[in-house]
């Protein structure tokens, strides 16, 4: 629960950063057999997302569109030429009895490790240490995190309103505490380099491999007229069906 709700918070102040010219960038994480490449364009209100996951004998796609524009986000099969459409603040269903509530406290040990180059980019190094402490509805845990982040000017989509999420069972307040502005500094950017540890181990890198400038066409940002539309379960139902065709045994 603490690693799911920090990088929350990470990736809510990384989409708030200023927004500039069209840009193009790709990051890799995880090591073979696994790796994750995920590329992401953005062009003013719009960002498109995809995310490749290589396990050696199955490889997945997922390609989204963040509509900032039209407060919506969708999902496409680019194989099957289907895609789906979620409101903004949507996903999240409506409670049944009574909304709990919770505590989610992060306390930040922040050190400042200069700068160095990544990706041809100048990027601030820094590492955080967070101890997240959860209460009520939230749970009732006490761990903590440790992240090595290089973050660097990198412009990226500016649209808020696309964390608005509906929690229908538990109204959760956030409590920050430590070296917040030390934190906030960390994350003042775009991470383009980072390792996440359990204790002093090493569980996961992510960084980046390629960065553009350079102008986007914008149906990169829309579903194509030839696409269907559909609801999220017959996308789910036709998904499920492709990849049963896709490790379906010869002869069979």
């Amino acid at each position: 629960m603490k690693t799911r709700f920090f990088l929350t918070s990470l990736f809510l102040g990384t989409i708030a950063f200023g927004a500039g010219a069209d840009v193009r960038y790709t990051t890799k994480m995880g090591n073979a057999p696994a790796v994750v490449t995920t590329t992401t364009w953005v062009k003013g209100k719009r960002q498109r997302t995809e995310m490749v996951t290589d396990m050696g004998q199955m490889k997945t796609k997922t390609v989204t569109l963040t509509m900032c524009d039209q407060h919506q986000m969708v999902t496409l099969d680019t194989d099957l030429k289907i895609y789906y459409a979620t409101p903004f603040g949507e996903g999240g269903g409506k409670a049944e009895g009574g909304q709990g509530t919770g505590t989610i406290t992060n306390i930040y040990t922040v050190k400042d490790l200069g700068t160095e180059m990544v990706a041809q980019l100048k990027a601030h190094h820094w590492m955080v240490t967070t101890q997240t402490k959860t209460s009520g509805c939230a749970g009732n845990t006490d761990t903590t995190s440790k992240v090595e982040v290089w973050t660097a000017p990198v412009p990226v989509l500016n649209c808020p309103e696309s964390a608005a999420y509906s929690q229908p069972t538990c109204k959760i307040k956030f409590v920050e505490q430590g070296d917040v502005r030390g934190m906030r500094a960390a994350y003042n950017g775009m991470p383009v380099k980072m390792i996440t540890y359990q204790g002093n181990s090493q569980t996961s890198t992510m960084e980046f491999v390629d960065y553009s400038t350079a102008a986007l066409a914008d149906d990169l940002f829309a579903p194509p007229s030839d696409y269907k539309k559909v609801t999220a379960t017959e996308f789910q139902q036709q998904q499920q069906q492709k990849m049963m065709q896709q490790f379906k045994v010869p002869g069979q």
